[in-house]
């Protein structure tokens, strides 16, 4: 394994517990810096929380996180902060109303929801500009948050966590509620920030094997109770018999043109019976 420095992310046996029920069992994963790296699993697996606990929004019951080199609670998160993002499609952000897409872009400078009380200076509005026009939403600077697409919102606040240059990406479902177009089109934006010599790493949380980004080249499958059925390169990872045992279903994947694809057979579930 490579030292920490080295690493974007290091999880080390980290479990975590709530209400006595077993969330994360004994999670140990390193993800390089400038990697591209997914954690896939069923529902409930605590994907989601392991994320959070990534970006220091919740606290491991036991073992250690380092991010960017920084050990978790031996580091100021405020300033680890400033060097990562967490983008979550399915948490809802509560912009004021009045905010536009451009507004929501600069607020990325403070971490506010809000701009009522900030002064961006003419640099950071112009950088503002130039980062919505990085993500797709020239012509969009001046609309209004609440009429932005779920797309153009995802849009926007890749464009906002990008205004630091952020060394690490933690996505959660970035294309949950999309249409077809509209995901492809995230995934060329995402596959876009990979290219350049100061690229960020990047860990992508999803359900779909076909979201994960052709350059995903370190994967983390967990499965029930939150334990690590596999983890390492997306070939020896995404194989019919490690999701068939992280879903508990039949699962054979697919490869092509670098992208994967699953195939459930479908099947009722046990309790169900026929009506006749």
């Amino acid at each position: 394994m490579k030292s920490s420095a080295s690493s974007a992310l290091e999880l080390n046996h980290v479990t975590f517990s709530h209400q006595d029920t077993v969330i994360l069992s004994a999670i140990h994963w390193t993800v390089q810096r400038q990697q591209t790296a997914a954690i896939i699993g069923p529902n409930g697996c605590g994907k989601s929380t392991l994320l959070r606990i990534a970006a220091g929004y919740l606290w491991p019951t036991r073992g250690e996180v380092k991010v960017l080199g920084k050990t978790l609670g031996a580091y100021p998160i405020n300033r680890l902060r400033q060097r990562m993002a967490l983008i979550e499609a399915a948490a809802i952000y509560p912009f004021d109303q009045a905010m536009t897409a451009l507004d929501v872009a600069c607020s990325g400078f403070f971490g506010t929801l809000t701009i009522a009380y900030c002064k961006p200076t003419l640099r950071q509005w112009k950088a503002a500009r130039q980062s919505l026009q990085d993500v797709g939403l020239a012509g969009r600077e001046n609309q209004l948050w609440s009429t932005l697409s779920t797309g153009q919102r995802m849009r926007a606040l890749i464009g906002r966590a990008l205004l630091n240059r952020p060394e690490l990406l933690l996505f959660d479902e970035p294309s949950a509620g999309l249409d077809l177009p509209a995901r492809e089109t995230l995934l060329a934006l995402l596959t876009q920030l990979r290219t350049g010599p100061d690229a960020p790493a990047m860990i992508v949380v999803t359900h779909h094997l076909e979201e994960l980004l052709p350059q995903t080249s370190n994967v983390l499958l967990l499965g029930t109770g939150g334990r690590i059925v596999a983890a390492g390169p997306a070939a020896s990872v995404i194989t019919a018999k490690n999701l068939t045992n992280a879903y508990g279903w039949p699962i054979a994947p697919r490869r092509r043109h670098g992208r994967y694809f699953a195939h459930a057979r479908p099947q009722p579930w046990p309790h169900l019976q026929p009506r006749l």
